[in-house]
């Protein structure tokens, strides 16, 4: 097999979600996109014909891959403005201001 088509849905998940375990996963196949209503389909690309034992293999990678990309994107939006706080705490006492320009 040469090709191999991944149905993901567009309401779960983000294409650039997609997109970033894809190219994690790049050193093992090719990847195509297409947006198919609510659903991003994800093709598969092989230089060699696969065994759907390895196909398998590949499709069980990426779905793990983009639960954990995913959640990642999730957690970083929800603690952003934590982060932006302390970011701007940690510089308000450098100094790198002067008085006359706050």
């Amino acid at each position: 097999m040469n090709a191999y088509e991944l149905r993901l849905s567009g309401e779960v998940f983000r294409l650039d979600s997609i997109k970033k375990v894809a190219y994690r996963l790049s050193g093992r196949c090719s990847f195509d996109f297409e947006i198919d209503g609510p659903d991003i389909v994800c093709k598969l690309l092989f230089a060699q014909p696969q065994t759907e034992e390895s196909i398998t293999d590949l499709e069980l990678a990426f779905r793990n891959e983009l639960l954990d990309e995913d959640l990642r994107e999730r957690i970083s939006e929800e603690t952003a403005p934590l982060r932006r706080a302390i970011l701007a705490f940690a510089f308000s006492n450098t100094g790198l201001q002067s008085s006359d320009e706050i």
